[in-house]
């Protein structure tokens, strides 16, 4: 009898281990279960763990496999770097599906050359159906071509995207940080998208081509466009939700543009403020009380806006922040900021001036 129940527990124990993978650990001292990030996720299966220990890869056009957990060691983005050295992309997700997750790292100097999708996503591309959920990660000084500095989704790609930071990265016809094409469906939730750059439009993001990308509770600042929009641009059926997101202080371009009727963003409990091109003008003039969208000062406690923990801190009466809409009604805070220094006391007045001074 004895016999018999343990040969039913083994029997049914087995297979739930089974379905818990198996872990790969990598170190950037070429130790571990696999000398590189690209060799530990060549050898990896559905199901399996490539787990990456703190220090900084040189590595670039990593291909990551549906059904795998990639992770740092611990929460800590700034302790785990890939950096790409401009030799090409960082990572790309090509039919990747939504059991595919990613956490804490930063992607740093990837490069994204040539014209059409070989130009574009200078850290990231994600195509082909690929929705995989990405926490915490950080995407810097990146540079593609064409569209894209840091990432580019195109051809019904669907990532989840929350909590990090998009900086400091450049594309060569539009969407600084972010651009989105082709039916492309992203959901950014919690990002700063802040001090990226294009001589084209979109210097915080860029959607075309029927792509409906969602924005909730991001930042948009600091970002240059010498065409239009410098924080967000849209064309050709492609119509952005957004969503309590702060559009402001963007050093060039209108804060948002929409080139045609049927590339109208929608809007929701949005501050769209002291953009050096305008605020709620052209196509999307005049939203002023509708769907609680407004036009004020967020109070920034620091005009240098980026701090090491991702938070951006705010005047505890700012109208972001929950008990202060100026409306009365949103739910939670505008954008991704905290309450963090008292009425007043800011370092200086928050005008699109006095940030653009910072980056000369």
């Amino acid at each position: 009898m004895r016999t018999a129940l343990l040969l039913i527990l083994i029997i049914t124990v087995i297979p739930v281990c089974a379905a818990f993978g198996r872990t790969w650990t990598i170190n950037s001292s070429g130790t571990g279960d696999a000398p590189t990030i690209k060799a530990g996720m060549d050898s990896a299966s559905a199901g399996d763990t490539v787990r990456v220990m703190s220090g900084t890869y040189y590595e670039h056009d990593i291909q990551v496999k549906s059904g795998i957990l990639f992770t740092h060691q611990n929460s800590l983005t700034e302790k785990c770097i890939i950096d790409a050295q401009g030799q090409g992309r960082v990572l790309v997700f090509d039919g990747v599906d939504a059991a595919t997750e990613m956490k804490y790292m930063t992607f740093k100097g990837g490069h994204a050359s040539g014209t059409g999708t070989d130009g574009c996503g200078g850290a990231v591309l994600f195509t082909n159906y690929s929705a995989p959920t990405i926490y915490l990660c950080d995407y810097i000084n990146s540079t593609a071509d064409n569209l894209g500095g840091a990432i580019y989704c195109e051809d019904h790609a669907a990532p989840y995207l929350v909590w990090g930071v998009l900086r400091g990265n450049q594309a060569g016809t539009g969407g600084g940080a972010i651009a989105c094409a082709s039916y492309a469906s992203p959901t950014f939730n919690s990002l700063n998208v802040t001090g990226n750059t294009t001589p084209g439009n979109g210097g915080g993001a860029h959607c075309s081509d029927n792509a409906t990308p969602a924005f909730w509770g991001c930042n948009i600042l600091n970002c240059i466009a010498s065409g239009f929009g410098g924080g967000l641009y849209s064309e050709t059926n492609s119509v952005p939700a957004v969503v309590k997101c702060n559009i402001v202080f963007n050093m060039d371009g209108e804060g948002v543009y929409a080139a045609d009727d049927a590339s109208v963003p929608t809007f929701e409990c949005c501050d769209i403020y002291g953009n050096e091109g305008g605020d709620w003008v052209g196509r999307i003039a005049d939203p002023d009380s509708m769907y609680a969208n407004f036009s004020m000062d967020p109070l920034f406690c620091d005009t240098t806006i980026v701090l090491p923990d991702q938070s951006m801190y705010v005047e505890d009466c700012s109208p972001c922040l929950k008990d202060n809409h100026p409306y009365g009604y949103c739910g939670s805070q505008i954008g991704y900021v905290w309450g963090g220094c008292a009425c007043g006391t800011a370092t200086e007045p928050a005008t699109w001036g006095t940030i653009k001074a910072l980056y000369k």
